[in-house]
């Protein structure tokens, strides 16, 4: 009896330890890591019985990655990315109906996964009120594409010309990207930045360029092999464009740049003294890597990374950019770059395999150009009138070391002004934190506290 008692209470602690439920990671997932990623998982299972995952994060301008290595079992799951260095490994709650796991990359990260069905996914799309309205609104202007030649180097550029309605000429402005393959509208995230701030422009009566970057949408030339200094004949181009227009005030034409094109219009204005007027909005006041060494601090930091972290990380990447700016030629920073990386790697400062993806970035010759450049000397030559905007919670061109550089280096310029514009991130976007995380969240793609300070200071030129 007693071997009975003791085999049935074996057989009932085994049955009690199996679960009464069983779920299969087959299926469309979403969750966010810690707050500030969204990803959707998409798994599925091809007719051979081999299981595959695709990821796409609503936040990260919904590029599909598909996952190297997949295992999945009922209540199971487990796949990894090699290029991100990446992996998730998560088990089933009934619970909460939720898959339970964790996110590793770099540092490990809490995940959970719920069914994304039609509601959550309606919850993802974000609402574009500003670019809602252009639509819908009858325009005070015209607006025209058009197409311009950079004969130096026989490409063509394609735009639109918005143009007020009534007599001119007007005044007018171009407008210069950031850093990145950008449109004519600056699309980020879903936002159509330069497409917002043309239409409230010409409505105030400003005609307005603005144009795809080379090699990007319907523009002719090598986007890849391009640095700041061609674009910034690109950016020329244009202006030389808008001369051949008799709708356009010769005596009031300026030029808009944003971030990276925050360098490029006082390139433009100390070349060209017939430039009426610049407005920078966040552009860089201090050399190019101090500004990334913060930008990548202050971004760590807002992404939740411990001091310790961020210390590792600017250590690292404080060394690189020395060796970029020693003066020797590309071939031997190259050798010296990825011999301190492979070090790195060894010491721990960089995940494995992290090295070699660094590498291939920091030798891209817009990054090589861009990470030399002090706009000190250019914003010293820079006698036009001058707007200068930066947003509070700006963590790319951070406010105060930037503007504090612009003040220093334009001090001999009595028509310059500074603003730093309260609660605005890089985009001039009304945010929370600042973090690039928000900025497809967000709602608005450039707040009118901004716009109203370009278009009334323009008006006044």
């Amino acid at each position: 009896m007693k071997k009975l008692l003791i085999t049935c209470g074996t057989l009932f602690a085994l049955s009690a330890s199996l679960p009464a439920f069983a779920e299969d990671p087959v299926g469309d997932w979403t969750g966010s890591i810690e707050g500030m990623i969204r990803l959707n998982i998409f798994f599925t299972k091809t007719p051979s019985g081999q299981h595959e995952v695709n990821i796409i994060s609503p936040d990260d301008d919904k590029e599909t990655i598909k996952a190297d290595k997949v295992e999945a079992r009922e209540n199971f799951m487990r796949f990894s990315i090699a290029k991100y260095n990446a992996n998730y490994e998560a088990k089933w709650d009934e619970t909460q109906k939720a898959w339970l796991g964790t996110w590793t990359q770099g540092q490990s990260l809490k995940l959970k996964l719920t069914r994304l069905d039609a509601e959550a996914l309606a919850a993802q799309t974000q609402r574009r009120p500003q670019e809602e309205a252009i639509a819908k609104s009858p325009r005070n202007y015209s607006s025209k594409d058009v197409s311009f030649q950079n004969a130096k180097v026989k490409i063509s550029l394609a735009g639109t010309l918005t143009l007020p309605q009534g007599k001119g000429p007007f005044p007018a402005v171009v407008l210069v990207h950031g850093s990145g393959p950008n449109d004519r509208d600056e699309t980020i995230k879903d936002h159509k930045f330069f497409l917002v701030l043309a239409d409230h422009l010409s409505t105030q009566g400003i005609a307005v360029l603005r144009y795809d970057k080379r090699g990007i949408a319907a523009s002719t030339g090598d986007y890849k092999s391009a640095t700041t200094f061609d674009f910034a004949d690109d950016a020329q181009a244009a202006v030389d464009y808008l001369r051949t227009h008799s709708e356009i005030n010769q005596d009031k034409l300026g030029v808009i740049g944003h971030s990276e094109g925050g360098l490029i219009a006082p390139m433009l204005a100390a070349n060209n003294p017939k430039l009426k007027f610049i407005v920078l909005m966040a552009g860089p006041g201090v050399r190019t890597d101090a500004v990334l060494l913060e930008q990548s601090r202050l971004t760590l930091l807002a992404n939740g990374e411990s001091q310790a972290e961020v210390e590792k990380a600017q250590k690292v990447f404080r060394e690189a950019y020395s060796i970029m700016n020693s003066g020797a030629d590309n071939k031997t920073i190259s050798e010296r770059l990825k011999a301190y990386f492979d070090q790195a790697e060894k010491n721990g400062d960089l995940d494995k395999g992290a090295g070699a993806k660094q590498l291939s970035r920091l030798e891209r010759p817009w990054f090589r150009a861009f990470i030399k450049y002090d706009p000190a000397p250019t914003l010293a030559k820079v006698k036009q009138a001058t707007l200068v905007l930066n947003g509070e919670l700006d963590l790319q061109v951070p406010a105060k070391m930037n503007l504090d550089g612009i003040r220093a280096n334009m001090k001999a310029n009595k028509n310059v002004v500074i603003k730093e514009l309260p609660k605005l991130n890089h985009l001039f976007q009304t945010a929370t934190t600042g973090s690039s995380a928000e900025y497809g969240k967000i709602d608005e793609t450039l707040s009118p506290t901004a716009l109203e300070a370009m278009s009334g200071w323009i008006l006044q030129q």
